[in-house]
């Protein structure tokens, strides 16, 4: 698939009119920029009246050399595209439309072009609003549909088997190192000891995390990372998804979302109704006990993605964003004494 573009200025209305199977007349590039991908809006003119629609998003890899050696060497976008190709349309939670996707065999090179949500009258929210107790259900439920329909599927050993557990790249551990150096003086004490104790032991944190069922996880369920049509919670980004535990999904979205008071008056509630609606859909649910105690441990998951993250400074996301979301995190990992949970059980 060495026709696949690697950048924006590689777009062209040939390939455009053979992915996409109608003739483009022509098309602009719009709000182009680089996150943990490279991004942009497509703006189209069909040659005859087409049902495709004017503007797609566009995704594939970032220009910035670093950054573009690390999204290959994790597998991010190749595994996204290939998400969009084997799952986009089966999963039964609300995902962008995907128009095409595609990749080679490196992951060197990958695109894709999905629904514009904006266009779709889908709006997003921000992580320094308060959740109400009915949209964090919302938001549960969907993790069980989406949990229950691949819950220890045998396909993990066929047709999905290039869904592999969660990414652990060795970069993960220098990171957390750089930001302790860099932001240990304006954090909690938490921060510092969470800091030391993934540092010390990064491989058994990870082995703890993947202890469960697997089924299939987003893997990066953070608000950015969502949406809404109308009432309804839609994710987005799936460059991190795979075969895990569900409480991965459920303590990366619970640690990193709810308020200081949430946490202490909610947390517990909200994980009791994840294992309610996952017996609804049909799965034999581990006890409320053991899902708490999962968990504790996730909370810590999302913390690696925020402090891997602030390393980065603004090159992944915005700063002030980062931060806010440290807050809550913080906020989680003291209340569930996440420090205290993990090291137990990766030092028994």
């Amino acid at each position: 698939m060495s026709n696949i573009p690697q950048a924006l200025s590689e777009v062209s209305i040939e390939w455009l009119s053979r992915v996409l199977n109608t003739p483009v007349a022509a098309f602009r590039v719009t709000d182009a920029n680089d996150g943990t991908t490279g991004r942009g809006v497509l703006e189209l003119q069909y040659e005859h009246q087409s049902d495709l629609p004017a503007r797609l998003f566009v995704k594939l890899p970032p220009s910035d050399e670093a950054q573009r050696a690390f999204v290959i060497s994790s597998g991010m976008g190749k595994r996204e595209a290939m998400f969009y190709q084997q799952l986009g349309s089966k999963v039964p939670v609300r995902v962008p439309y995907c128009y095409y996707a595609g990749s080679c065999d490196s992951g060197a090179r990958y695109i894709m072009l999905l629904e514009h949500l904006e266009d779709s009258n889908c709006s997003f929210q921000n992580a320094r609003d308060h959740y109400s107790p009915h949209y964090l259900r919302s938001v549960l439920d969907r993790f069980a549909r989406l949990h229950s329909a691949y819950w220890e599927s045998p396909d993990f050993v066929g047709e999905l088997g290039w869904l592999q557990p969660p990414l652990q790249h060795e970069i993960g551990a220098q990171l957390v190192a750089l930001a302790l150096e860099q932001h240990v003086s304006a954090m909690p004490p938490v921060f510092a000891a969470m800091c030391e104790l993934y540092i010390a032991e990064t491989d058994a944190i990870h082995r703890l995390w993947n202890r469960g069922p697997d089924t299939l996880i987003h893997g990066d369920v953070h608000d950015g990372n969502m949406f809404l049509d109308s009432s309804e919670p839609g994710f987005l980004d799936w460059a991190l998804t795979a075969r895990g535990p569900g409480m991965r999904d459920v303590g990366y979205f619970l640690a990193g979302t709810l308020t200081e008071n949430d946490q202490q008056l909610l947390a517990q509630d909200l994980v009791s109704y994840y294992r309610e609606q996952l017996l609804r859909y049909g799965v034999v649910a581990p006890p409320l006990e053991e899902l708490l105690q999962q968990y504790r441990w996730h909370a810590a998951y999302v913390w690696v993605g925020a402090v891997t993250t602030l390393a980065m400074g603004d090159a992944w996301q915005p700063m002030n964003y980062t931060l806010s979301s440290l807050q809550r995190i913080h906020w989680a990992l003291e209340s569930l004494d996440t420090v205290s949970a993990i090291s137990a059980a990766v030092r028994s």
